[in-house]
């Protein structure tokens, strides 16, 4: 049986925690038709929307499965391979995840890969995140064989940055029926990586307050906010201690990092 009238849900990655509290409407006998509709659909979203509602937060919580590992690499092509298809692009790509895989020893390696060419000169291009202790910068490098055009960047760049920002980079693109084909995904997450991903925490509670740790990084935080059909409150935190692997890397590639 519930405990409390606060629906509480708690997602974990790596070092990010976002929880909301949430008091569900209730309904009455003078709700209209369009309003209990309307109170049903809140009711129905309450179990996890409010912590992976878009993709851009889906996509935040797979890459703070890397915490501070991951690497935001950028590869492109020279002209002698530049692909000219979309399918012809991600062929490239798996010819490049091979040669990863076999350096690492590894069937199965963490990456997210994202294809865009809308963007820039609108040639094909490829993102991916990786992690650096597996395959640093050099690496990758060595690796790429289609062009010595290899960028790469931290994937947090000091301790008030989040993932939400590089979330929101890898979903500007959009499905344009040309470049990117309507019905392709934008973004795709390895089997292992996702297979990291903590449950979703669910439980009743007394209360509405978010307990945040006192010394974590609080990154986002709603008060308790009421429209006619509840209440709601949202907090997103970096669990402490924060690595500085991240913060270290960004002063080597020359990034101001946020204070």
């Amino acid at each position: 049986m519930p405990k409390g009238p606060w629906i509480c849900v708690r997602q974990r990655a790596g070092p990010l925690v976002k929880e909301c509290r949430a008091l569900r409407p209730n309904y009455s006998k003078t709700d209209t038709p369009d309003v209990r509709r309307e109170k049903a659909e809140i009711k129905r979203n309450s179990g996890d929307s409010s912590v992976c509602r878009t993709r851009r937060d889906r996509l935040e919580l797979r890459l703070a499965l890397f915490g501070t590992d991951g690497i935001f690499y950028t590869l492109t092509f020279d002209r002698e391979h530049e692909p000219h298809s979309l399918d012809e692009t991600r062929r490239r790509w798996k010819s490049f995840l091979y040669r990863l895989r076999k350096w690492s020893g590894k069937r199965e390696i963490d990456y997210i890969y994202l294809i865009e060419g809308r963007h820039g000169d609108h040639r094909y291009h490829i993102h991916v995140v990786l992690r650096d202790s597996e395959f640093p910068p050099a690496v990758v490098r060595y690796l790429w064989p289609y062009g010595m055009n290899v960028d790469d960047q931290p994937l947090l760049k000091g301790k008030k940055d989040s993932y939400s920002r590089l979330a929101e980079y890898m979903n500007k693109e959009k499905s344009d029926g040309v470049m990117i084909p309507l019905d392709k995904k934008l973004w795709v997450v390895s089997q292992s990586l996702r297979r990291q991903l903590p449950p979703l925490e669910k439980w009743w509670d007394e209360s509405g307050v978010i307990a945040i740790p006192p010394d974590a990084v609080v990154l986002q935080e709603q008060p308790p906010y009421r429209n006619s059909f509840g209440c709601y409150t949202y907090a997103k935190w970096f669990l402490p201690p924060l690595e500085e692997r991240a913060h270290a890397r960004g002063y080597n590639l020359g990034i101001e990092l946020n204070k």
